[in-house]
């Protein structure tokens, strides 16, 4: 196994599509247009990467930026897995009353990987 895939496999513990879905802006849930202005990247290249399950096909620096831009420490995933993984589960509250809900809740299940 090589260092990049080992990288790799550590940043897949927080993919594309649910780093897209933890993305907010207070109590509110961003939408691609604020992790566009944020990151740089143009609002098509937010969406295709918000529905993939893997970075390997992103260059780093688009994951990076798209990362940033949601939230997410790539490298440091403490604080996004504590919230995951908390007792009392992950309520993901800024997903209720967006009116993105039914597109975000579609990018938590996206199965294959492209």
């Amino acid at each position: 196994m090589s260092k990049h895939d080992t990288v790799l496999i550590h940043m897949d513990k927080v993919p594309p599509n649910l780093c897209r879905v933890l993305a907010r802006k207070g109590r509110k849930a961003m939408t691609n247009q604020e992790i566009s202005d944020a990151s740089g990247l143009t609002i098509k290249r937010v969406g295709e990467i918000s529905k993939l399950t893997s970075w390997g096909k992103v260059d780093v620096g688009q994951a990076s930026a798209f990362a940033a831009a949601c939230g997410v420490d790539l490298i440091k995933q403490g604080q996004v897995r504590k919230y995951l993984m908390r007792k009392e589960g992950c309520r993901l509250v800024h997903l209720e009353k967006s009116p993105n809900k039914k597109y975000l809740v579609e990018l938590c299940r996206i199965e294959t990987k492209t």
